[in-house]
């Protein structure tokens, strides 16, 4: 063999080992990650969509999707994440986060995360992501509750409802509306829809969080009696559609007395605006009631949803990837558009502008969120609590059912036990 050949064969075999190494290294960039969330159908559409451009855009990147309706997703996701085969990143809520309170190490703190661009929200924003001093969740749409109410009939009736109301402005409106037509139904809503005005009344009363970071209720007894007290006499005159037509509801709008235009009031998360603008009636929007120079408005408000990432993740370079995409690339942040709400990340929300796909009434509605927030009106919302308050709304509305005072004393006493467990 010449010396020129064997130069040559050489030069060969170092490309070809040159050539599987490159083939090697592509093969091991290989990366399968799992992606979990609850929904309806659009929401299941919209992230697929989603994850699928994701995939053309990282070909070495699989994601798995795994979406089902509210319905024991959380249960599933716990014991998931407890037995180490949880999702990569998975939606969360931040009524969850009390859960947690003291297993924090379950998710990834995203402050650091490397490459994981958080620049978009504000600092007001990430709070809501904050578990103690460990930043867990992503947040998603801004959201907050707000009063809808049936225009076509208040207009019938001659009712103006400009500006914000008051409580007492509230029970007035109702009355002159049912003085006019006896079968107006004053408010309608679900359990929650019953139990956040409550709240809200409670945090307007105390001039504090519903309940505090020290996991402490911020009203007493003699407060809830008498806000229960008041739920009473308007589920007794009127006011309130009775509870046994509501109590089973799943959401205002399966009511059909609400979808027959009988009800002048009701409450929806701004998220669920466009659901509401589907009625053969118009409807019109305002900010929860306030007493008078209240200093909280204990409406809830900001993001109640986010992505969080497994802290036990093996390819967190390639969620760090799908997160960014999702929150701050054009078109992941098109596909999802605002089947999470209006999106809290500035990067993201100015890339909804720009595309012209945040509609008029979106707007109006997330601007009476905003004169609305005036500070966190809650550190936890236990489902045990919200579930002790349903009952306690329950008790005393339901016919036949028993005095405020009994029952803010059970909802009391038992609600501060489970309290203890989030100290």
């Amino acid at each position: 063999m010449t010396r020129t050949n064997a130069r040559r064969i050489g030069k060969i075999a170092a490309l070809a080992l040159l050539c599987l190494a490159a083939a090697g290294s592509a093969f091991a960039q290989k990366q399968t990650i799992r992606l979990a969330w609850w929904g309806g159908e659009t929401r299941h559409k919209a992230t697929v969509a989603a994850a699928e451009a994701f995939m053309k855009k990282y070909p070495n990147i699989t994601v798995k999707t795994e979406y089902q309706g509210f319905e024991g997703y959380y249960d599933k996701l716990i014991t998931q994440l407890a037995a180490g085969t949880g999702p990569d990143m998975f939606q969360f809520m931040i009524s969850w986060f009390g859960d947690f309170q003291k297993s924090p190490e379950m998710f990834a703190d995203l402050r650091k995360v490397p490459g994981l661009d958080i620049s978009g929200w504000s600092s007001t924003s990430l709070e809501y992501g904050t578990l103690g001093t460990k930043l867990i969740g992503m947040p998603l749409g801004a959201n907050g509750r707000i009063l809808v109410y049936n225009k076509t009939l208040a207009d019938k009736l001659g009712l103006k409802i400009d500006g914000y109301l008051t409580w007492e402005s509230f029970g007035k409106l109702i009355k002159e509306a049912k003085a006019k037509d006896p079968s107006v139904i004053g408010y309608s809503g679900t359990m929650d829809q019953y139990g956040y005005p409550l709240i809200s009344y409670l945090v307007q009363k105390t001039g504090k969080p519903y309940i505090s970071q020290g996991a402490q209720f911020g009203f007493s007894e003699k407060d809830i009696a008498e806000g229960l007290a008041m739920f009473k006499g308007w589920f007794a005159d009127g006011t309130f559609q009775t509870l046994e037509k509501t109590v089973l509801l799943k959401a205002s709008w399966s009511d059909p007395d609400w979808l027959n235009g009988k009800v002048l009031f009701s409450e929806t998360p701004v998220t669920q605006v466009p659901q509401h603008l589907k009625y053969s009636f118009q409807v019109g929007f305002t900010r929860y009631p306030m007493i008078a120079g209240a200093k909280l408005s204990g409406v809830e408000v900001g993001p109640n949803l986010m992505f969080c990432i497994n802290n036990k993740s093996k390819d967190l370079d390639a969620v760090t990837k799908l997160a960014n995409f999702m929150y701050t690339d054009p078109e992941g942040v098109k596909l999802l558009a605002l089947e999470r709400g209006v999106t809290t990340n500035k990067k993201g929300y100015d890339i909804l502008v720009k595309n012209n796909m945040i509609d008029a009434v979106t707007k109006v509605a997330m601007q009476l969120i905003d004169d609305t927030d005036t500070g966190k009106y809650s550190y936890y919302d236990p489902v045990e609590v919200r579930d002790l308050l349903h009952t306690a709304l329950q008790q005393v509305g339901l016919k036949g059912g028993i005095a405020a005072d009994p029952a803010a004393k059970e909802f009391y006493e038992k609600a501060a036990k489970v309290l203890k467990n989030f100290r």
